[in-house]
């Protein structure tokens, strides 16, 4: 995906808004800390970094393989009775 933004300063700083299209496929939300990378002139590559994963993407990784079977804890003793 493709789009044009346009840089503008911010205090002494220069920023780019970010377009919710590309947010949405880059999966960047407010509060994400990014780490900035200049690979060469005029091309910057941004990630995300340290992002906990939201409860979707965990789900999203559960298949067959790595689904835990159900356990049994035998039956319930003491004040574990309801």
């Amino acid at each position: 995906m493709a789009v044009r933004a346009q840089m503008v300063k911010w205090g002494n700083s220069l920023a780019v808004r970010i377009p919710k299209t590309v947010a949405d496929e880059a999966k960047l939300r407010e509060g994400d800390r990014l780490m900035i990378e200049v690979e060469t002139q005029g091309v910057v590559a941004i990630k995300a970094i340290d992002r906990p994963e939201t409860l979707e993407e965990l789900i999203a990784k559960i298949t067959p393989e790595n689904l835990h079977k159900e356990q049994t804890w035998g039956e319930p003793v003491g004040a574990e009775k309801w």
